[in-house]
C-alpha cells in the first residue's frame, strides 16, 4: 500500500473504507564514521512500510530531510530549519486532510524532528483542523529500549547508536563493507541542549553521542526491527479505533 505506486482512483477507493496514512520521517545527517548518513530515514521507512504491509494501510513517500542543524559541522548533513520543518509538516497534513484522510501518523527516526512536528500539530489544531495527528518515534518505544538495554546496556548512547546502525545493517548490508569496525573510548559527556553545529562538534568530535556503534550487528537489527514493527502495529490499531470528535 505505497502511495507512490497507487493511482488517485485507488486512493479514493481506499478512503471509502479507511482514513489513516503513515508517513516515514527521518534525517540526512552524519552517524559517525561507523554509520550511514541515511540512517534515520532508512530505519523509519523500513519500519513504516512493514507496518503498512501488515495492516493494509497506505504509507506515504518518506520525508528524508529533517531538523538536523546541530550536525551541520559534519560533511553530507542536510538540514531544514525548525521554522521550515514546521511548515513542511503542516502542509503535508493539510494536503492529506483535503482528500479525506483524518488520521495522519508520522513514523519518526530522528530526535530533532519531534519538537517541530508537535509544534506543527499544535498549529493545525489552533487553525481548527479536524483529525488525529500522531508521531511515533520507534527508538523511544519502551519495549524497543528494553531490548537495546539487554544488547548494549549503557553503550547504546543517544546518537549513532548500535541499535539504529544494526537496523541499517539489516536493511542495507552492502553499505557497511568499508565502514570501520575498531573500538574507541566511550566518554559519558554531559552538556546543555540545544547545541549549535560548532558546539556539537566540539563536544562530540566524531559524531557519536555516548555510543559504541561498533557493537552493531545485522541479527540485532532484525530483532529490533521486528519489535518496533510489532509495537507500532499495536499503537496504530489503537489510533484506528479512536473516535474523531
Amino acid at each position: 500500500m505505497l502511495l507512490e505506486e497507487m493511482s488517485y482512483t485507488e486512493v479514493e477507493a481506499y478512503l471509502l473504507e479507511k482514513d489513516i496514512v503513515l508517513i516515514p520521517i527521518g534525517s540526512v545527517e552524519q552517524h559517525s564514521p561507523y554509520g550511514i548518513i541515511g540512517t534515520d530515514f532508512i530505519t523509519a521507512e523500513s519500519i513504516a512500510r512493514e507496518v503498512g504491509r501488515r495492516l493494509d494501510i497506505i504509507v506515504a513517500p518518506t520525508l528524508p530531510y529533517g531538523m538536523s542543524q546541530h550536525h551541520m559541522a559534519f560533511a553530507g548533513t542536510i538540514t531544514l530549519s525548525p521554522k521550515t520543518y514546521v511548515e513542511v509538516i503542516k502542509e503535508i497534513v493539510i494536503s492529506l486532510l483535503e482528500h479525506g484522510f483524518r488520521r495522519v501518523v508520522f513514523i519518526n527516526g530522528h530526535g530533532g524532528n519531534i519538537n517541530p512536528v508537535k509544534t506543527a500539530f499544535d498549529q493545525l489544531k489552533y487553525e481548527n483542523y479536524r483529525g488525529i495527528f500522531e508521531i511515533i518515534s520507534w527508538y523511544l518505544l519502551q519495549k524497543v529500549q528494553d531490548i537495546e538495554n539487554v544488547l548494549y546496556g549503557d553503550l547504546n548512547g543517544y546518537h549513532a547508536t548500535p541499535s539504529e546502525i544494526s537496523i541499517t545493517k539489516f536493511i542495507r548490508p552492502k553499505a557497511f563493507r568499508n565502514k570501520p569496525k575498531g573500538e574507541k573510548p566511550v566518554e559519558k559527556v554531559e552538556t546543555y541542549w540545544p547545541l549549535s553545529k560548532d558546539e556539537f562538534r566540539n563536544v562530540y568530535p566524531d559524531g557519536r553521542m555516548n555510543s559504541a556503534p561498533w557493537l552493531a550487528k545485522e541479527n540485532d537489527g532484525k530483532l529490533i526491527f521486528e519489535e518496533a514493527v510489532r509495537v507500532i502495529i499495536e499503537n496504530v490499531r489503537k489510533i484506528m479505533e479512536k473516535e474523531i470528535i
